[in-house]
């Protein structure tokens, strides 16, 4: 069950972090633990309890112990005057994913390429057959790719169960890019399309996918990496507005 805890701060001092993450944690962070949380940092929360920030399948997660030390609040913590201070304690003590060699373990992982191969510019999205932001996203992009750019889908199934099944028979199509165009244009319809006779090697490469997803701290579709102007590896998860996709994603090397 996730709560709520409302606190009004009485100091601004009661903001600042105080110490690290330690090797062991008490019992009941430890179960989120073991059910797939990954802290990445400890702090001095308000109220006198101590706060964590971390990861749960590519998501951020903050989460406060209670002074007993033996109950843990999860959620958005918020003062008396309707301050998100949960989102404070992401942002500031949430590290940043590493992206050092990002870009290599996306070229190995399972796409469908849109676009000329011989590119000077590629742009990679992971992409969902049932995300209508992944449609919109496709559709605004091939503008671009009539310039010479090339887009690289990652697909991956974590929306609908249908989701892998038809993940899987883009990946696996004699024609893929014709095959992720008959999803669009079906979107949102034909939503139960099993995953039981996937083969194992399409259903493994959609899980791959997924987990990529998580190891690169991404939980949601499309979420697209590119290299700005001085090579660095960037990324936005969600939907770009149209002034990101032309001057950053899509922005066509000088």
């Amino acid at each position: 069950m996730i709560l709520r805890s409302v606190l009004k701060v009485l100091s601004p001092m009661l903001l600042l972090p105080t110490m690290a993450v330690s090797a062991s944690y008490p019992d009941a962070v430890q179960v989120l633990i073991d059910e797939g949380l990954k802290v990445e940092a400890s702090f001095e929360a308000p109220g006198g309890l101590k706060g964590f920030v971390g990861r749960r399948n590519g998501h951020p997660v903050s989460l406060y112990l209670m002074p007993d030390g033996e109950h843990v609040v999860i959620g958005k913590m918020v003062d008396g005057f309707g301050q998100d201070l949960s989102a404070n304690h992401l942002r500031n003590w949430l590290p940043k994913p590493d992206l050092t060699g990002a870009w290599d373990t996306l070229a190995d992982a399972a796409w469908v390429s849109e676009g000329p191969s011989d590119a000077q510019r590629i742009v990679y999205v992971f992409s969902d057959p049932n995300c209508g932001y992944c449609v919109a996203f496709r559709e605004k992009a091939q503008p671009f790719l009539e310039r010479g750019i090339e887009l690289r889908h990652i697909m991956v199934g974590i929306i609908q169960p249908s989701s892998l099944a038809k993940a899987a028979s883009v990946l696996g199509a004699e024609n893929p890019v014709q095959k992720l165009e008959f999803h669009d244009s079906q979107f949102p319809r034909d939503w139960l399309e099993s995953d039981e006779n996937v083969p194992k090697d399409l259903r493994d490469k959609v899980q791959s996918n997924n987990q990529l997803m998580e190891t690169l701290s991404v939980a949601a579709t499309p979420s697209v990496f590119y290299k700005d102007p001085d090579g660095e590896i960037r990324k936005i998860v969600g939907l770009p507005d149209d002034s990101a996709l032309s001057e950053a994603v899509f922005r066509y090397p000088e």
